[in-house]
């Protein structure tokens, strides 16, 4: 998600290219809301960008919620983490996930989601192993 927002992002042009093929806004759970603002405020804290970039990231996010570009989706937290502790015992000791990669996944099969997009390799051999398809195919 964090491609879509953050300036002079690597990932950025392969996170466009997805995103503007879904057919529907992008699953936006509280989990995500919080994991990509957090990064936006600790690319302030690690001055990376100003004030008033970050100000506009966030402004976009908050746009794109209220466009739905960005989805908002409720879940229950007890079901995700008893989800997300079955994720772990079954993977971790193969892929050495850490905890927000199996809340996502975890997410994401609770949304009975097929596919997932990730740039994060240990989050894709844990999404895979979940029996997750990956965007983008190859990386």
């Amino acid at each position: 998600m964090a491609a879509l927002y953050l300036p002079e992002e690597i990932f950025e042009p392969k996170a466009r290219t997805i995103s503007a093929n879904f057919d529907r806004g992008i699953p936006y759970p509280w989990l995500l809301e919080l994991e990509l603002c957090n990064t936006v405020y600790r690319g302030l804290g690690r001055n990376l960008y100003d004030k008033r970039t970050c100000t506009a990231i966030l402004g976009q996010i908050s746009a794109d919620k209220n466009a739905g570009i960005l989805s908002v989706w409720s879940i229950d937290s007890a079901v995700l983490f008893r989800n997300a502790m079955e994720l772990s015992k079954r993977f971790t000791p193969l892929h050495q996930s850490r905890t927000l990669d199996i809340l996502h996944v975890a997410a994401a099969l609770e949304f009975r989601a097929d596919t997932i997009a990730s740039f994060d390799q240990r989050q894709r051999k844990l999404a895979g192993g979940a029996g997750l398809k990956l965007l983008p195919e190859n990386l």
